[in-house]
């Protein structure tokens, strides 16, 4: 089979030539895999700004795929079920893992998941565990069970917000690159009306547009006269850019009994600038979401009720790509031309369309 490696030693791609991966645990499935997203955290990976293997290794914990072989002990799916994969790795006996919060694991989590520790989805085939493995409803395309993973995510960071019911809290989204715009999505799918994005580039803001969820958006210009001649604030910020300048200015821009997610990843050397007495007086959460512990199942589940309407590759910017595509593909994601890059590895497994 074919599958791309990283060499995390000098952040080199190439497309290498393997053997197809087979159960040797009573445990293990293995995954054709049709669709693998290309991650914000993959780049991370290949900058050297993501802890990862420091060994040679296939990228892609964002897949969806056919099952191809299954362990004697794999009741759940079988042999031919269309299925999305959980990255995220776990020990299952630490006292993380035990209290439920197996993503903070010391011995998994995601610095030993699929695509990040282990070979992941930039292949033909993948190994992974049972547990990672779950069902996709025939309604749900494999198209789109590839979001699956982005999506756990952002059902995380619901959890970690808090999220009230539309109409209780202003939403404020720093970001319009793909996590955003999927929070965007997800967010107007929920009813959420009062919610406003910031976002320097123009061609993200109108990538942002084609959701069609009538969210208001601003430049960061735009956003600091908002704040500062108009006295705009919001209850709830969560910052999908990771810059460190966009996250003081959120936490400055939450109102009162306000709330941070802090859901982009930052470099590890980034550091931010915040007043004590601020976060004491105002009464200021600020927290952080971290990969998506029990989300999975939610995700398609939400995956299935926001359909074609919200998650179409061309509405969300998604473009597909071969692995041999790869530095094409990357090259037109650097650019900010697309807002993300899909391997369309297996595309004929699809039989079904997403609703």
């Amino acid at each position: 089979m074919e599958a791309i490696q990283l060499d995390p030693n000098n952040g080199t791609l190439s497309i290498i030539k393997k053997k197809i991966p087979e159960v040797s645990r009573v445990d293990h499935v293995v995954v054709k895999v049709a669709y693998s997203g290309f991650c914000g955290t993959d780049l991370h990976i290949i900058q050297r700004e993501f802890p990862s293997s420091d060994q040679p290794f296939t990228q892609g914990h964002e897949f969806s795929g056919i099952v191809h072989q299954v362990g004697s002990q794999v009741t759940h799916v079988r042999v031919g079920d269309k299925v999305t994969v959980d990255p995220q790795n776990w020990c299952t006996v630490c006292d993380y893992c035990t209290t439920g919060r197996y993503h903070l694991c010391a011995m998994g989590g995601v610095a030993m998941a699929t695509g990040i520790k282990y070979d992941g989805g930039f292949a033909e085939y993948a190994l992974v565990l049972a547990r990672q493995v779950y069902k996709l409803p025939n309604s749900v395309s494999l198209k789109l069970g590839a979001l699956s993973e982005p999506i756990s995510c952002i059902v995380r960071g619901i959890e970690r917000a808090d999220l009230q019911p539309p109409g209780f809290q202003s939403i404020l989204i720093i970001g319009a690159g793909i996590i955003g715009n999927l929070w965007s999505a997800v967010l107007h799918h929920m009813g959420h009306r009062d919610v406003t994005i910031v976002e320097p580039q123009k061609i993200r803001i109108d990538m942002n547009k084609k959701i069609e969820t009538g969210y208001k958006c601003y430049t960061p210009e735009e956003f600091r006269k908002a704040i500062e001649l108009d006295g705009h604030s919001w209850d709830l910020a969560i910052d999908c850019s990771g810059n460190s300048r966009a996250i003081e200015e959120a936490v400055h821009a939450l109102r009162f009994g306000g709330t941070l997610v802090m859901f982009g990843v930052a470099p590890p050397t980034a550091t931010i600038r915040l007043s004590p007495f601020d976060i004491y007086k105002k009464e200021l959460k600020i927290c952080g979401s971290n990969i998506n512990p029990f989300c999975m199942p939610r995700a398609v589940k939400l995956i299935e009720a926001m359909g074609e309407r919200y998650l179409s590759y061309e509405r969300l910017g998604i473009k597909e790509f071969q692995l041999r595509e790869y530095t094409k593909g990357m090259e037109m994601l650097a650019s900010s031309n697309i807002a993300k890059l899909m391997f369309a590895i297996n595309p004929a497994l699809d039989k079904t369309t997403g609703k």
